[in-house]
């Protein structure tokens, strides 16, 4: 009877009617970023002890307090015994790497569970290319992942590298980028890669992403060509108008020689002097034709009144 006892309160810890089951979890495994519940619980859940804390072990350093109340922890502790009287469980938010360790449940001096959690974070994977080619107009995407798309880091920034001088962050709310940057690691939280739009041969450079001080990845991007906009130009010139005030526009059609053509033996002509030189062939034409028009209506009445007429002799 007396071995029974014992075996059963090295699983038991009984204190003011709460029973802490203590189960044997081992390794708790999560990605940073992610959310963990380290599970805590009286056997019975209707049971409430008087009172109960979760800390974190820190070897031969006094173990930390999960408080909603601290700077550590603040905003990322959800606790379930307000609705459930015997679940002690912790609902651990937005992990970071350095949550990694030991944690006790504990109700009293001698009655408590321990759970070990392991966190994996974002380690950097190498880009296929450390170079990325554009050109000016397009996009190009500056590729950063972790090895682990399910890792989220806790930050992470992208910089334009620039010699002796301080680095430039690339940031959707700065002037030289806004509305060119677009990122993917709300929808997939390992993606650290940006897309920048409208490149410009400006962009040509080096550009890193970093989650840490020791944590980085650089790749440069050359932007080849030469962007040219597609521009007209239109020479106007006054319409001609008729003496009956049409106006008659002039198509002008410049004419060169072919590229390679022999020139030898010609002589450069003045665009003006032959521009002169058309328009007075066009002014003699238009008045001229209303003089012929005339002869011509004159001679057809006429002919048209002699064809009637019967001559006697």
């Amino acid at each position: 009877m007396w071995i029974s006892v014992c075996l059963i309160s090295s699983f038991l810890h009984i204190t003011a009617g709460c029973t802490i089951l203590v189960i044997n979890y081992g390794k708790i495994t999560v990605y940073s970023g992610q959310s963990v519940l380290l599970p805590c619980s009286c056997s019975k859940t209707q049971a409430k002890p008087p009172s109960f804390t979760w800390t974190k072990l820190r070897g031969q350093h006094s173990p930390v307090i999960i408080s909603p109340r601290s700077d550590l922890y603040r905003g990322r502790v959800e606790r379930f015994n307000s609705t459930s009287p015997g679940n002690l469980s912790v609902l651990l938010s937005h992990v970071t790497e350095d949550d990694q360790g030991w944690y006790r449940c504990q109700i009293s001096r001698e009655k408590y569970s321990d759970v070990e959690l392991t966190v994996e974070g974002c380690t950097l994977s190498e880009p296929r290319s450390r170079v990325v080619n554009g050109s000016p107009g397009q996009s190009v995407l500056l590729p950063c992942s972790c090895s682990k798309t399910q890792a989220k880091p806790p930050s992470f920034t992208w910089t334009k590298l620039r010699g002796q001088h301080s680095p430039e962050i690339i940031s959707p709310r700065s002037d030289l980028y806004r509305g060119r940057v677009e990122r993917f690691n709300s929808t997939s939280p390992g993606n650290l890669s940006v897309l920048l739009s409208h490149v410009t041969e400006d962009d040509q450079g080096w550009y890193r992403c970093q989650i840490s001080l020791e944590k980085y990845r650089d790749v440069e991007l050359t932007v080849e060509g030469k962007y040219h906009p597609l521009t007209t130009t239109t020479t106007k010139h006054p319409p001609l108008t008729q003496p009956n005030g049409l106006d008659i526009t002039t198509f002008l059609i410049p004419t060169t020689s072919p590229k390679g053509a022999d020139t030898v033996g010609t002589s450069e002509e003045d665009p003006s002097a032959s521009l002169q030189q058309y328009n007075t062939i066009q002014y003699t034409l238009l008045a001229v034709l209303p003089v012929i028009l005339i002869i011509t209506g004159v001679a057809w009445y006429i002919y048209k009144r002699n064809k009637g007429t019967v001559c006697i002799p």
